[in-house]
């Protein structure tokens, strides 16, 4: 009975899985309207507020839920961890300043890259196998990529467009670390993360 089920569990963490990609996907989204309303402050300013609630915020919840401190956590997890907070860091600091520098628009289709740089990694990185459709998608992308960067050959928004890239870089190398640290608690590399940040601002 056991193993008749494991398809079916297996089945529906999938679901899970695209659910809550989906939802960050939606969520992130809004980051470009949120910052845009910040006038006066610059990205160093918002990533330090931003990362000294996360931090916070991450630390209750990490000892409520699990009773230890999320250093803890961190310490049994290691390198994985430490990675994915650093790249978190160039992730949110990235997005912030491509937001403010280029539209949010030629911001948020950029950040979109992060999946197919992540299938790249998984490849290179874990050895994870890569489809053929989407060594297709990762062509047209990089087409589409050359197509938007290309008539912003200068100035503050070419600046911000490769910096979207940059954090979509950051969140690829996030994604890869959750995987390469799956076997341990990957939460407190975000808890991490914002204290990399407030230390970097």
């Amino acid at each position: 009975m056991t193993v008749m089920n494991q398809p079916s569990l297996g089945t529906d963490g999938h679901r899970f899985g695209v659910l809550f990609v989906f939802t960050a996907g939606v969520l992130w989204s809004t980051v470009g309207l949120g910052i845009r309303l910040i006038e006066d402050a610059v990205v160093w300013q918002i990533l330090l507020y931003r990362s000294a609630s996360l931090s916070l915020l991450l630390y209750v919840f990490i000892r409520m839920r699990s009773g230890e401190s999320p250093f803890a956590q961190i310490r049994r997890t290691g390198f994985p961890a430490v990675i994915a907070g650093l790249s978190l860091v160039a992730a949110y600091s990235g997005g912030i300043y491509a937001i403010q520098a280029t539209s949010v628009a030629n911001a948020m289709l950029l950040f979109a890259t992060a999946p197919f740089m992540a299938a790249v990694l998984g490849w290179v990185v874990l050895r994870e196998p890569v489809r053929p459709a989407t060594w297709v998608a990762i062509a047209v992308a990089i087409a589409g990529i050359a197509i938007m960067v290309a008539d912003k050959s200068g100035g503050v928004a070419l600046k911000g467009s490769l910096a979207a890239l940059g954090s979509a870089f950051g969140f690829a190398v996030f994604t890869v670390a959750l995987r390469w640290g799956k076997s341990g608690e990957m939460l407190p590399s975000v808890f991490l993360s914002g204290l990399f940040g407030i230390i970097v601002t």
